[in-house]
Parts: structure tokens; C-alpha cells; sequence
């Protein structure tokens, strides 16, 4: 039976596709958006409801008008990390969305963010920590978090360590690099299907609200997870300094204590194990 209630889903991505193909199995209706017309027609097979459309500082904004007729939104499209351009076309979208959501129908606003939000304070880090951003797409992320947050609607913000899964393996990262400093330095990451899953949960949840942090509960060092990773891929091994300088371990507390959800990759090592053998 299909569910009357609509989600449209603001970037379909790595990860924002594979979560709209899990939403739609669970019978919501869900609409999509994409920067890329040839992508339309892959949107549409799957069954997704697909939109064009861009945010440009340089540009017209869209109408979301149809888009935002839905009852849940998730943003889910990462800042340009090498391009001027790219954070002011991200901040262009987080003034842009918050202006026409104010007239839209959307109760639930899910805003996928990032731990990049937190320093590297040396110490662990939860969803009650103070935030103070030490990179440009790390401060553009936290801005649009305040410009969401002072939206008249239920608002998630769900900071996600390091993205890794299918198509974002982290052997390469280091593989065949030598002498990498800050060896010692705890890892934070968490699967694409602990994503979804996560995602999921604050769907359901009636009550959640305010900020989430997703990352695996297991913090291996960076030079045993980057050694074991490339392995699994048949790289170079790196080899690092064991030594443990700048870092911060991050703590997802109120998705174990408030959501009840169980991560499935719980160990990030184990998952790596399995990959190896």
C-alpha cells in the first residue's frame, strides 16, 4: 500500500539516490532533484519524481514551488570544497530554500551536515559540544544550519562524519604515502547503510528534533583503519607517524540514547575484514 506521505529529497547523490531507492521501497512518494538533465530519465526508471535544479550566485532562483509541495525535506548535497564559487552557490541554496520553505507546505526539514562543524579540539565531541568550524566548507555548512534552524517548522540537523561505502572506499586515501603524521589520531566514519538507516529513524521519530551525529561508535587509529583499508583494495599500504597531534573522537549520543538505533557496521575494522578476505 502506498504511503500518502511525500519526502522530496533536495540532492540525489551518492548518497541521496541510493536513500531515495530505499524510501520509495517503503512506499513513500519521493521526489528528487539533480544538477544533470541526462539524470532525469535514470530518476524516472527508479521511481523517482525528478527536478532539475541549480542554485548560482550568478543566476536566477528557482521555483520550488512543486518540489516543496511534500511533507518532508532532506538536503542533502554537499558544499563545493575547492571552488569560491561552489560554498557561494551553497549559501545561495541554504537563503534560497529557507525563503520559499516559509511558504510551503514541508513540516519536517532533515538538513544533512557535518562534524566538520567541530574543531579538532582533542577531545570528544557530541551533539552538545560547541562548534567552531576550521574550514571554509566547514563554516559555510554551519551557517546554513542557523538559517535552517530559524525556520517556524520541525528542524533535523544531522551531522555525519567521513562518508564511506560502495564507490567511496577509503584505501585510497593514503595508499603508498609514507611518513603520514598523526598516526595515533582517532578515525570518525560511518557507512552509507548506517546513513540510510539513521535517516530512516529520524522519518519515523515524532519526536526527534534539534541536532543528531552519525558516526560509528568504533574509533580505530588512522594507521591501523588506513593500513587495513588499502589492503583491502589490493593498494600500497601507507605508513605513518605514531604520534597523535590535532584530533577529536566524535560521540553520537542521542541517536543510541533517544533513537534506539543500532548502527550495522558498528566496527569499522571488522567491516574492513570482511572486504579483505
Amino acid at each position: 500500500m502506498e504511503n500518502k506521505v511525500k519526502i522530496s529529497l533536495l540532492g540525489c547523490g551518492w548518497l541521496g539516490f541510493p536513500l531515495a531507492i530505499n524510501l520509495i521501497s517503503r512506499g513513500f512518494q519521493v521526489k528528487g532533484s539533480t544538477t544533470s538533465q541526462d539524470k532525469l530519465a535514470i530518476f524516472r526508471e527508479v521511481g523517482i519524481d525528478p527536478f532539475l535544479i541549480q542554485f548560482s550566485t550568478s543566476g536566477i532562483d528557482p521555483d520550488l514551488h512543486d518540489f516543496l509541495n511534500a511533507d518532508i525535506l532532506i538536503i542533502s548535497i554537499p558544499p563545493g570544497r575547492r571552488s569560491i564559487d561552489g560554498i557561494g552557490n551553497y549559501r545561495k541554496m541554504a537563503i534560497t530554500i529557507a525563503d520559499q520553505l516559509r511558504i510551503s507546505k514541508v513540516s519536517k526539514l532533515i538538513f544533512i551536515s557535518s562534524t566538520s562543524v567541530y574543531p579538532d579540539s582533542n577531545s570528544t565531541l557530541t551533539e552538545f559540544s560547541t562548534v567552531n568550524p576550521e574550514t571554509e566548507s566547514g563554516m559555510v555548512i554551519k551557517e546554513t544550519e542557523d538559517i535552517l534552524s530559524s525556520l517556524d517548522m520541525k528542524v533535523i540537523l544531522l551531522r555525519l562524519s567521513g562518508l564511506i561505502g560502495p564507490k567511496r572506499m577509503p584505501g585510497r586515501f593514503f595508499a603508498g604515502k609514507t611518513q603520514v603524521p598523526n598516526g595515533l589520531a582517532p578515525v570518525n566514519m560511518i557507512h552509507q547503510d548506517d546513513v540510510i538507516g539513521l535517516i530512516n529513524c529520524l522519518i519515523d521519530s515524532e519526536t526527534a528534533e534539534g541536532v543528531y551525529v552519525g558516526c560509528s561508535p568504533s574509533h580505530p587509529s588512522k594507521e591501523e583503519f588506513y593500513d587495513l583499508a588499502a589492503r583491502a583494495e589490493q593498494l600500497e599500504p601507507p605508513t605513518f607517524i605514531s604520534e597523535k597531534l590535532r584530533w577529536k573522537l566524535i560521540s553520537s549520543e542521542r541517536t543510541g540514547k533517544e533513537l534506539k538505533f543500532t548502527y550495522k557496521y558498528p566496527s569499522l575494522i571488522d567491516w574492513l575484514k570482511q572486504i579483505h578476505t
